[in-house]
């Protein structure tokens, strides 16, 4: 009660968190430019404030719905409304960031990307699927990299900064270099990052957790004529030697990490502005994206070192028309293609001896998808309607020489609609309801052997898991209040669900996936936005989601607890400083599985709140230095399910200099 007090109270201190800068146009409900206030569905959208340079899942601490679980320091796992892993998709420029080899549950995936690349996040809660297909069960997070930009005349610009945090926590060197011309514009970006170990909150280092990071990414935009534009991207992250902190303390391992984590992509992407409101806009994007996953375990005392090697290669194919069929009425119309390659390795190599094993997944799984979709808005005087539909087919095809080979289809048919009403002039009212769908990947369908702290054998019978979304909120938006509340209720049915057996391999519990789970969820979300005068302004959010699981008559796995921010910002010309109050309440509803999940206490994560400070000043035009104290209260705590302790009392310093 007392964190829920002090939430509402909403004495908020930031230090340039997402919530300060909102947006007010938002594309992924409808895949197009609708203003947000008129959206039918709850969504957040913000500036990513360059000047932090948090990894990538620290973006999420103050966003409405969203609760940050990690698991390692190279992790890092965003949960909307309760669900997280391959239940919350995850999109980059309006491409699938998910593959076919997504785990269930906490993941290091979004880490892999650059925060530094960013320009903008988009959550969409309660809707997704029809927008962008599977894996979209309690909503979509879609991030946007900075695009280079045309000018009148051509010119050069330049961005360079540093940052470091004591202890040795991290040490970090980024550039950007640009050039503008009316009709052609490059980026090109690098990075080199060094992650420590963590210190956790009372002190102590947590060894091993740090690990090394190098970024690269070229962008570029071509002008082809008067309505065509050419954009073309090509990045490169890459992170080395990350431990897997809790295997390493509670599995008796004396070697589990990722030897390489590297995420890699293109796209070229062609628009057309057209003339004929048929044709209003068309895009075609085709891309590649390639995921790599190394690890090497070794347990203690033992003379066999094994190394696994996952690779995901990813292309795809997007076509996309905008129509205008009305004064009224829009449309986004269009097909998708997303084909997986899979290469699955294992060796264990004890001397000179090597064996060949079969790896996490059928090596040269192919897993593809096609997909049709519509989406509808109507704009009237006072009432903006929202209706979509999708079709999406599966395909997989596993040649798993361990257990048989093994052929796959499936598809499925998911809508949405919604409605928002200005109530008056600075208030608006809004309702919608959702279907969605995630259809077994590879890791539910082919995974075979050690996952966390169990022992998986591969599903070949299983169904997609179903949800239906329903929202009903109020936003109040005036010159110098921005507030949004969403209640919300999800019906969840065929989840996938692991099945402890009585069998036991290398000493782990054997476990065998099923549709055998129906759950709900309920909960709401408030966030708000004040400006107090010039200088000072005011901003909190407050989530909270009740999930239970019907079959089992039991909670839900890995449920956040209460969580939240409050924090305040004061400027004056070239000075801003901001404090920032963090915090979760404890959550003892746990499954059996959660109190069997060695990262957790099986009698409860301890609510937690913390302090942290930001000091920023403009020296000049160039020239910004930043400093910020997280954790000022050095209070131990861990986000709930997290396999590591949140970091301790540390000083954060960024030096940045642009032209």
């Amino acid at each position: 009660m007392q964190f829920l007090l002090v939430s509402l109270l909403g004495v908020r201190l930031a230090f340039a968190s997402l919530s300060d800068t909102l947006v007010n146009v938002v594309v992924s409900a409808s895949r197009q430019p609708i203003e947000r206030n008129r959206v039918a569905f709850p969504i957040f959208q913000a500036k990513v404030p360059s000047s932090q340079l948090p990894n990538t899942p620290e973006l999420f601490r103050t966003v409405p719905g969203v609760f940050l679980q990690r698991t390692n320091h190279g992790g890092g796992s965003a949960f909307v409304r309760g669900l997280t892993g391959n239940q919350t998709l995850l999109v980059l420029d309006g491409i699938r960031f998910n593959n076919s080899t997504f785990r269930f549950g906490p993941n290091q995936y979004l880490n892999t990307i650059d925060p530094f690349s960013l320009d903008q996040v988009e959550v969409l809660r309660g809707s997704g699927a029809v927008q962008y297909g599977s894996d979209a069960l309690s909503g979509v997070v879609h991030l946007s990299t900075s695009k280079p930009q045309f000018s009148q005349e051509s010119r050069w610009a330049g961005h360079v900064l540093t940052r470091a945090i004591s202890q040795g926590m991290e040490t970090s060197a980024l550039g950007k270099l640009s050039y503008e011309a009316p009709k052609f514009s490059i980026s090109v970006l690098a990075a080199a990052k060094k992650f420590g170990d963590i210190t956790r909150g009372g002190g102590g280092f947590q060894r091993p957790t740090g690990f090394e990071e190098q970024n690269i990414l070229v962008h570029a935009r071509q002008k082809l004529g008067q309505r065509i534009i050419w954009e073309n991207l090509v990045q490169q992250n890459s992170q080395a030697n990350v431990p897997v902190f809790h295997k390493v303390r509670l599995e008796n391992f004396a070697l589990n990490e990722m030897t390489a984590q590297i995420y890699r992509r293109a796209f070229s992407r062609l628009t057309y502005q057209g003339t004929n409101a048929l044709f209003d806009q068309v895009e075609f994007t085709a891309s590649v994206q390639e995921s790599v996953e190394k690890r090497s375990l070794q347990k203690n005392g033992s003379a066999t070192l094994r190394t696994e090697n996952d690779a995901v290669q990813t292309l795809a194919l997007i076509g996309q028309v905008k129509s205008r069929l009305s004064s009224t009425w829009t449309s986004s119309t269009g097909l998708e293609s997303y084909m997986d390659g899979v290469q699955s390795t294992r060796v264990d190599q004890k001397g000179a001896q090597r064996i060949n094993l079969r790896g996490l997944y059928p090596n040269n799984s192919r897993y593809s998808t096609l997909s049709a979709f519509s989406l509808h808005e109507w704009s009237l005087k006072d009432v903006q309607v929202h209706m979509g539909l999708r079709y999406q087919h599966i395909m997989a095809d596993l040649p798993d020489s361990t257990v048989g080979q093994s052929k796959i289809s499936m598809g499925a048919l998911v809508y949405d609609a919604g409605l928002s009403y200005a109530v008056g002039r600075n208030m608006t009212m809004f309702a919608s309801v959702a279907s969605g769908f995630r259809a077994p990947n590879l890791d539910d369908l082919g995974s075979l052997g050690i996952v966390d702290f169990r022992y998986e054998l591969p599903a070949y019978d299983l169904k997609p898991e179903i949800s239906w979304n329903k929202n009903v909120g109020i936003r109040v938006h005036t010159p110098v209040w921005k507030s949004e509340l969403v209640l919300f209720h999800s019906n969840l049915t065929n989840l996938i669900t692991r099945i402890k057996t009585k069998d036991i391999i290398q000493n782990y519990p054997v476990y065998q996936k099923e549709n055998t789970v129906e759950a709900y969820m309920w909960g709401f979300e408030w966030g708000q936005q004040l400006q107090l005068g010039e200088r000072w302004s005011m901003a909190n959010q407050v989530s909270y989601v009740y999930g239970q699981n019907v079959s089992q008559n039991e909670p839900m796995r890995r449920i956040p607890p209460l969580f939240g921010h409050v924090s305040v910002t004061y400027q004056v010309k070239k000075v801003q400083t901001s404090m920032l109050w963090q915090g979760a309440a404890r959550q003892d509803r746990l499954s059996a599985g959660d109190r069997a999940d060695n990262r957790m206490n099986p009698k409860g994560t301890p609510g937690w709140g913390i302090v942290s400070l930001h000091l920023a000043y403009q020296l000049n035009a160039h020239l910004r230095v930043a400093m910020q104290g997280e954790n000022l209260g050095h209070v131990l705590y861990r986000m709930h399910g997290s396999g590591i302790d949140g970091m301790g009392r540390s000083l954060h310093v960024q030096i940045g200099y642009q032209w």
